[in-house]
């Protein structure tokens, strides 16, 4: 492009002309010193400000440098070659727009739309001319629903921003039935008053987003069923790594030692066993095939219980390698009470036994006895004066038959057997006054608490025999009298139960004799004050009635027996 340049001073007399200035046609004749208004008075009006002028096809612009001024002559041939290029320049660039992956929507400041693209015209399902001089917040008025959109807009408008953005997840416009990632950019054109907004709408990141979401809450899921089926198990889960690190521990680990699991974290599970169970622990987290052995555990109050735990390896299973040691521990104290509960009823039985047995061997004496006492008396006088003493004779004789009988009955369990719908309130009464004359019996207060209860089915004289053995027991236990506290009532809301307490204020029972008491003979009192048959036929009773019994103690203040029985069907 040819461009030449006359050189003037502010009072617009020419100082200078470029050399090829005489092969412009207007420029031919002019020399240094002339008044350029004279030969161009039509370069007037670039000294009141305009860019240029137009002279015989030519175009002219001003350079102001200071002292001297710059007239710049351009020619018309290369004008309209730079107009070529200027109008290929503009079709690229409306081909770039055009043709852009994402939407452009150019509206003015006021919000109307001036042009959209044609990505945004298939964005919007529209024809584009449909949409011309219509305003941007109307025709996308789902898009406006979101405020960050708002935000974004208005920011661009009214502020001074030049470049926004925002990003909007689960987008559902009103031209499409689908969720959607979609980002917006905005671009202010102030020295146009125009506002550029551009469109994208990132399916591809939709999806991977998503598949990450589906991915993420599935992880989620499984650890929260993972964690929630651990935590359902009725026994210990507890993992450790190799140094017996605690890495989980379930919710019945909790509860069965007493501490939250957010505090035993990344803590030595050692902390959980006495210090002579720490070389069985190490054999169990270190063998590499399934252990299994029994352990004291230690509670948060350091109280131990007995426990079997049987130990597993995970591994991974792409490095096969071990990753940590599963410990699977099962409370047996349940356990263990059961059995010793199983060992109590085969004593029970055994001794059911030997009473019967007893009972067939003793009864037959006590015939003869009776017998031969009733001949004497017929063959006495009524003032003999050993008439008595026969009488007492054939009367203890037949006592004891009638206690014979009855333990054969209950012996055998004859279903025959007479049962009696029996109300326990009027039981314990009975019971209560025979034994005001007991003489084991004296000085004892008994304090009665009965309620309305149901009736049961069974024997009334054994029931009454066993309260009244639980009653002796209670007034041996009390020195010099003391008190006992018999409470009737239905047990629970179904009152499908009678619950019967007798407690005393007496000296208790240790410990360790505790889980004894219903044995057979076994008896912490002299040889003169009990055999320990008492307690033992009491729950010999009870569980031939259907019902069970328990009995809790405690050291210088007392016993308490609890007798369950079902009410009648």
């Amino acid at each position: 492009m040819q461009h030449e340049v006359v050189t003037a001073t502010k009072d617009l007399h020419v100082v200078s002309a470029s050399d090829g200035a005489a092969t412009f046609s207007a420029l031919g004749g002019i020399r240094p010193g002339d008044a350029l208004l004279t030969h161009f008075p039509s370069l007037g009006p670039l000294l009141s400000g305009e860019t240029e002028v137009r002279l015989d096809g030519q175009r002219v612009s001003l350079v102001n440098a200071g002292d001297l001024l710059h007239f710049v002559f351009t020619a018309a041939r290369d004008l309209e070659d730079e107009a070529e290029e200027l109008r290929k320049h503009n079709r690229l660039l409306q081909a770039i727009i055009e043709e852009a992956p994402v939407g452009i929507i150019l509206a003015n400041e006021d919000g109307i739309i001036e042009y959209l693209n044609k990505k945004q015209e298939q964005n919007t399902r529209k024809k584009r001319e449909q949409l011309y001089q219509h305003d941007i917040r109307e025709v996308y008025r789902k898009t406006f629903e979101h405020p960050e959109v708002i935000a974004l807009f208005d920011r661009l408008v009214t502020g001074t921003d030049r470049n926004l953005r925002a990003f909007v997840d689960h987008y559902n416009p009103q031209f499409y039935r689908r969720d959607m990632i979609i980002k917006f950019l905005g671009s202010r054109l102030k020295e146009h008053r125009k506002v550029a907004v551009f469109v994208e709408i990132e399916e591809e990141l939709y999806r991977q987003t998503r598949r990450a979401e589906k991915a993420g809450e599935d992880l989620r899921l499984s650890q929260t069923y993972l964690t929630r089926l651990l935590d359902a198990s009725p026994n210990m889960v507890i993992s450790v790594d190799g140094r017996r690190t605690i890495l989980s521990f379930n919710r019945t680990s909790e509860q069965l030692l007493g501490i939250r699991a957010e505090e035993v974290y990344n803590t030595p599970v050692d902390r959980f066993f006495p210090k002579e169970e720490l070389p069985k622990l190490m054999l169990a987290v270190s063998a590499q095939v399934p252990w299994f052995g029994t352990f004291h555990i230690l509670h948060a109050d350091k109280t131990s219980f007995p426990v079997e735990i049987s130990s597993t390896k995970i591994t991974d299973e792409k490095t096969g390698r071990d990753i940590a040691t599963l410990l699977l521990g099962v409370d047996i104290r349940e356990r263990s009470r059961l059995r010793k509960n199983l060992i109590q009823s085969q004593k029970m039985t055994f001794i059911g036994e030997l009473v019967s047995g007893l009972a067939h061997q003793l009864n037959n004496p006590l015939v003869g006895v009776v017998n031969i006492a009733d001949v004497l008396m017929r063959a006495m006088e009524e003032d003999d004066d050993r008439l008595s003493y026969v009488r007492m004779i054939k009367e203890a004789g037949e006592s004891c038959r009638e206690v014979i009988a009855r333990l054969l009955r209950f012996s055998r369990r004859q279903e025959e057997t007479p049962l009696a719908d029996i109300d326990l309130a009027s039981v314990l009464d009975a019971g209560i006054d025979l034994l005001r004359r007991h003489p084991g019996f004296r000085g004892v207060r008994v304090e009665k608490r009965f309620e309305p209860v149901p009736l049961i089915r069974g024997d009334p004289v054994l029931l009454q025999q066993a309260f009244m053995n639980m009653l002796i027991n209670g007034a041996q236990a009390g020195d010099d009298g003391g008190i006992i506290r018999v409470e009737c009532r239905p047990e629970g809301r179904s009152s499908r139960q009678v619950m019967v307490t007798i407690a005393d204020n007496g000296c208790g029972i240790a410990e360790e004799d505790l889980p004894r008491v219903f044995e057979p003979f076994f008896s912490t009192k002299d040889a003169d004050e009990g055999t320990g048959i008492g307690l033992s036929l009491a729950y010999w009773i009870i569980q031939d009635h259907g019902g069970r019994i328990s009995v809790e103690s405690v050291p210088g203040s007392g016993t308490t027996f609890t007798t369950y029985l079902p009410v009648r069907s």
